[in-house]
């Protein structure tokens, strides 16, 4: 892995944990300040809910939010919250469950978080809407939410007992190890993407995981590059097929670079091509 690739996969690793974190505080804030039931089973749904849907928010906004694309995050949390909350939901239900089949313990509340990460972690993949996210969400969510909850009921007993301290750290834990093992869980099984290595977005990569993705101005591009007024809307289009990948440049009138020589039409891109569009430029990786 060359040193440009490791120092961005580090910076989303640690992105992402901060958003998780930051989006499980909130939720247990919003749990404790609005939950009010006697019913067992409709506290956790509620408190899977808030939680699940804070953590889904601050993940899916993550990305469009570094870009400064308000209208792309909107999209993402149209997507990701309701999805995110509903899988937070069934999961703390279920996972109370599993609790109780463990009769508590490390291995039971790990087992129980674990249920609720993979509820969130589908609510991930709602927002990529690919099966390569869904496997994502589902091995990094499950992650989460097991080395989440082991920590949670380790420093709840470290601490005697004491359950409302033990439980912000512990959701917190939950929230920043559901970020960080998504983000790493990507990192690790994913075959191909774009890293931007000059431009606004300098640093941040992109996942292709579809079989056309789009590259450009348009907010409803897969891969957006904004704030270079050398590329168009359209500007490209990235396909994934039996042999490999290629790209197609779309703007005839827009500056399309591929290793430092201008192309019109369709090209093979092979693992390391730097891609430039307009004043951007973008690595191209492929395992």
């Amino acid at each position: 892995m060359s040193g440009t690739t490791m120092a961005a996969g580090v910076r989303q690793a640690y992105d992402w944990a901060l958003a998780g974190a930051i989006g499980a505080l909130l939720g247990l804030y919003l749990d404790v300040e609005l939950v009010q039931s006697s019913s067992v089973n409709v506290r956790d749904a509620l408190a899977g809910l808030l939680i699940g849907g804070s953590i889904g928010f601050f993940l899916s906004a993550w990305g469009p939010f570094r870009d400064g694309s308000w209208p792309r995050l909107a999209r993402a949390a149209t997507w990701g919250v309701p999805a995110a909350a509903i899988g937070g939901a069934i999961g703390l239900v279920l996972g109370e469950q599993v609790i109780g089949a463990f009769r508590g313990g490390i291995l039971g509340r790990a087992g129980s978080w674990a249920v609720l990460g993979l509820g969130i972690g589908v609510g991930q993949a709602f927002v990529g809407r690919s099966r390569q996210r869904l496997v994502m969400g589902l091995v990094g969510g499950g992650l989460g939410g097991l080395i989440g909850g082991a920590c949670f009921e380790a420093i709840r007993v470290a601490m005697g007992n004491r359950t409302e301290l033990g439980q912000a750290f512990g959701i917190v834990i939950l929230g920043a190890g559901l970020g960080l093992s998504l983000a790493l869980v990507e990192q690790a099984l994913r075959r191909a993407w774009v890293q931007v290595l000059s431009g606004r977005q300098e640093g941040r990569s992109y996942l292709l995981d579809r079989p056309v993705c789009r590259l450009g101005l348009d907010e409803r591009a897969e891969i957006g590059i904004f704030g270079d007024p050398g590329v168009a809307r359209q500007h490209a289009r990235i396909l994934s097929g039996p042999h490999g990948y290629t790209i197609e440049a779309l703007a005839a009138s827009a500056s399309s670079r591929l290793n430092g020589r201008p192309f019109t039409g369709t090209a093979t891109l092979r693992d390391g091509d730097r891609i430039e569009l307009g004043g951007t430029v973008l690595l191209f990786r492929h395992r």
